[in-house]
């Protein structure tokens, strides 16, 4: 049973739209990360290999398991021989050495190191197999059909596979991910460190600069997120930029140089910076409502969104966002603060475009036998002091 309360909210915004960007990779897409949408796309949900672009998912289950408990930053791994002999980008990791969380996540963020993503990989779930499976489950848990992985560092098959299939992702699917993990604690400090040192003043000391630097460096705002270039791939990059609040991120697979892949992810942001506002819908900070709650030492609880609820529109737009509050009918006590209650939803025309869930913003305990039985002669009497 839900009951729902509707907004209209009018906005009259900017200039018109332009056309959407001209890229030569053969796949684009432009995300909006305040709201999750999808604003414009080239093939984007065509399936390529997406090289390093796969520690994204690395990242994603690695954090939230930081996030859990489940270990530190200053916890140490001990480097298996699996791990040591891993190819292309690494920090050269010796087989007993060890080597806190933290160096491992920055070398993995910062340097792409398929050594350090393995020895995460194995310190997380015991083996690289175990952790793959765990990946693929998070991408169908997202809602990410059209992704697979074999490995955890997006090296090419033929040279590391530690399950069956082949390995995959889309533009779409990608940018989903980059807009996932950056809910995610400490993700968006390790996509933006240009320059992070392993072993400092030791013997084996690694300086690694950003494989992003060209876009970090060189587009305002930029501020992540990941690169991948192998030869089934081409040259491939997720890249976020904020301004004034307002963050987009771009994914292109399969260009044909860095100076491509670049060009085409500044054609694309701008073209999202250039043309598309962010609208704040309803504020996490905010009272939302109050609904009742039965046998509860109060009568009443407060709701409030669990996160900001934004729509992204063209500048110049006559579009009508609706925020609908659809929440349980019958809340019992004892309640839970952050306890999820219902749902608030952002509908452009007659698409369902973002929701957040909605929360209870304390917790109320179940009524005294006393409380009970006052209420109850009260309302006896036709007293409501409520």
């Amino acid at each position: 049973m839900r009951q729902s309360i509707i907004w209209v909210l009018v906005f009259i915004l900017g200039t018109a739209a332009l056309a959407g960007p001209v890229i030569n990779s053969p796949t684009g897409v432009l995300l909006d990360a305040s709201s999750g949408q999808i604003l414009w796309g080239k093939s984007s949900e065509e399936k390529r290999h997406m090289a390093s672009m796969t520690k994204i998912m690395t990242l994603i289950i690695l954090l939230e398991a930081l996030q859990d408990g489940k270990f530190t930053l200053e916890d140490k791994v001990t480097v298996s021989e699996e791990a040591k002999r891993q190819g292309g980008s690494q920090i050269w990791l010796e087989m007993g050495e060890m080597m806190s969380v933290k160096d491992l996540l920055y070398s993995l963020a910062v340097g792409s190191a398929n050594d350090s993503a393995v020895a995460m990989a194995e310190f997380h779930s015991g083996s690289e197999a175990a952790f793959v499976e765990k990946m693929n489950a998070k991408a169908l848990e997202m809602g990410l059909v059209n992704t697979h992985f074999v490995n955890c560092n997006g090296l090419p098959e033929k040279n590391h596979r530690v399950l069956e299939g082949d390995h995959y992702s889309t533009a779409n699917d990608l940018a989903i991910m980059t807009y996932y993990a950056y809910k995610l604690l400490l993700f968006a400090e390790l996509v933006s460190t240009y320059e992070y040192t392993v072993r400092p003043g030791q013997k084996g000391q690694v300086v690694l600069y950003n494989y992003n630097k060209l876009f970090l460096k060189g587009y305002p705002g930029a501020d992540g997120v990941k690169t991948g270039m192998i030869e089934a791939a081409g040259y491939c990059l997720s890249a976020s930029a904020l301004r004034n609040g307002q963050r987009f991120v771009a994914v292109v697979l399969g260009a044909k140089s860095n100076s491509e892949r670049y060009k085409d992810t500044v054609s694309i942001l701008d073209y999202g910076f250039n043309n598309y506002q962010s609208v704040l819908l309803a504020n996490k900070d905010l009272l939302l409502n109050q609904i009742e709650v039965k046998h509860g030492q109060k009568t009443k609880v407060a709701l409030y969104p669990k996160e900001n609820l934004s729509v992204t529109l063209e500048k110049g737009s006559d579009a009508k966002p609706e925020v609908i509050l659809e929440i349980k009918q019958y809340l019992k006590a004892p309640v839970k603060k952050g306890e999820c209650v219902g749902v608030l939803k952002a509908k452009v025309g007659e698409q369902i475009v973002n929701e957040v869930d909605v929360i209870i913003g304390e917790d109320i305990n179940k009524a005294t036998f006393y409380q009970e039985v006052s209420r109850s002669f009260l309302k006896l009497m036709g007293i409501n002091k409520d």
